[in-house]
């Protein structure tokens, strides 16, 4: 029977300057640019398990922690068992499937063009067919597991959200040509 092993990286390389920064580093050797905050596999995990962190690979509404001091942090795998943030976010907004971020990256590009005021209540119809990711009791550092995927801005998640959903929770291109215009 075959040996399950996981080689544990110890370091990840600076999105800056590109040198190698020790897991146990708060600063890059090289440029001096803040470390990104980084957990291990085992780290990772426990959070997943205790709720701390959400599995938002398939995508879905985010709501909750959206004041302007309320992001929420993004992992992604690097390879060696080390996740790190890449980005931000805050409720609102909306994360898309990686598998509808292949198929409609350009679309969703046009979609997040637009911007202007949100309300302080943003009112939001939810679907009871489409995810919703609620980040309300998520700490500090708690936060999304994401893969590559698109994250629309609040705004244009208010006006297009039915679309994102259907964006969303389909693969099938026709079925999505004939049911919106653009």
């Amino acid at each position: 029977m075959a040996e399950f092993r996981l080689d544990i990286g110890s370091e990840t390389d600076c999105q800056t300057c590109g040198v190698a920064i020790p897991l146990t580093a708060e600063t890059c050797p090289g440029c001096s640019a803040q470390a990104p905050h980084r957990l291990t596999f085992e780290e990772f995990f426990v959070e997943l398990e205790q709720g701390r962190m959400l599995d938002a690979r398939l995508g879905g509404l985010v709501i909750g922690r959206s004041g302007p001091d309320d992001d929420i942090p993004m992992y992604r795998h690097f390879g060696k068992g080390i996740f790190e943030v890449v980005g931000l976010m805050q409720g609102g907004e909306y994360i898309v499937s990686k598998l509808a971020t292949d198929k409609h990256r350009a679309w969703l590009e046009e979609i997040n063009q637009e911007t202007g005021d949100c309300p302080g209540d943003l009112t939001l119809q939810y679907s009871p067919v489409a995810s919703t990711i609620n980040t309300n009791l998520l700490p500090e550092w708690g936060g999304l597991w994401i893969s590559y995927q698109f994250v629309v801005n609040r705004f244009a998640t208010a006006k297009w959200l039915e679309e994102l959903q259907w964006l969303n929770a389909t693969s099938d291109a026709d079925s999505i040509a004939g049911k919106f215009s653009r």
